[in-house]
């Protein structure tokens, strides 16, 4: 089993023990795992801000054991994380314990150094996650929260089975692939990966304050209907590019009805389940027109549309003009 435990305040410090231990060199602030312990990578970078921010990228080929032990000081960290679970894992955080097994699990949430945090998971597991470290002081700074004390007293008194973790949407997941897909040699680096970091953490304290303030921000799910709709979400997702299954076909999946599938994905992910997928599919075909690699045909037919003008009317819907119009601006 590969374990490694930190106590450390700073991820180039972090980074830097971690090389040591494992007996391979950092390179531009990244750490390639040796094939024995993981396939993939550990990305430091330092924001202008002053930031810490952390980028994984791998799956593990041993079993794994990460703790960060508690400190007196106080420093926050906020976690992206997406995990594909084969066997077990298990989230500790203080005396919470989370066990998960044959899932996955794309979910947001605070830690505090305060408590220990850990994950024990198995072989195979495949770990990508954006972790984001802060103290109070430099969010309150930043975001201009004159009461931010508020929401993390609010926040971190929350119980592990509910709020305190929530489920990436789209747009989340959206933010997380600009940040691992900026290229080394892009000038605009930081800048760019500052920006969707800022992102990342505006839209996840105002959710949490939102539901601090406003009760019918609550969702009234259990841990298990909450843990469906991510198995839901992962599957509507797997692939845009193919026909969306069927409603029937995700309720008999997570052995639920058909209507409260419906109005429980609603509750958690803020649209009926095609309007979703829809607005996933349009960001695709946004992020291909983009690329400057596809013309407008090529990506309407991608995503299965035989006539021309039914995607051009969907994406002019969704963002407003029309995707030649996209690329003249481009």
């Amino acid at each position: 089993m590969f374990q490694f435990d930190f106590s450390y305040t700073d991820y180039e410090l972090l980074q830097n023990d971690l090389a040591q231990r494992l007996n391979v060199r950092v390179i531009n602030h990244k750490l390639v795992f040796p094939e024995a312990i993981a396939t993939g990578s550990l990305t430091f970078v330092r924001l202008p801000n002053g930031i810490n921010v952390n980028v994984i990228n791998c799956r593990f080929n041993q079993d794994w054991f990460l703790l960060r032990r508690k400190i007196k000081e106080e420093y926050y960290t906020l976690r992206f994380h997406e995990l594909t679970i084969p066997d077990t894992l298990e989230i500790r955080i203080g005396k919470e314990r989370l066990k998960e097994s044959n899932t996955t699990r794309s979910i947001a949430y605070l830690t505090n150094t305060l408590s220990e945090w850990a994950y024990l998971g198995a072989q195979g597991t495949v770990y990508k996650g954006i972790d984001v470290l802060f103290d109070a002081k430099w969010l309150a700074d930043y975001l201009g929260v004159s009461n931010i004390d508020d929401v993390l007293t609010t926040y971190l008194s929350l119980q592990l089975e509910n709020v305190h973790t929530e489920p990436l949407d789209s747009e989340y997941r959206r933010l997380i692939q600009e940040i691992m897909e900026v290229e080394d040699d892009n000038p605009m680096r930081l800048a760019i990966i500052q920006n969707r970091v800022m992102f990342l953490i505006e839209r996840f304290f105002t959710r949490v304050y939102e539901r601090r303030k406003n009760s019918h921000f609550d969702i009234p799910l259990s841990k298990t209907d909450i843990d469906r709709m991510m198995q839901v979400e992962s599957a509507l997702t797997r692939d845009i590019f193919e026909p969306a299954p069927t409603i029937s076909q995700l309720a008999k999946m997570v052995s639920i009805s058909e209507s409260k599938l419906k109005k429980d994905f609603k509750l958690i992910y803020g649209l009926p389940v095609y309007e979703y997928f829809q607005k996933i599919r349009m960001q695709a075909a946004k992020d291909k027109l983009l690329s400057g690699d596809h013309s407008v045909k090529e990506v309407a037919m991608e995503l299965g549309y035989s006539n021309l003008s039914n995607f051009t009317i969907a994406f002019k819907k969704e963002f407003g003009l029309l995707p030649s119009k996209l690329l003249s601006a481009y």
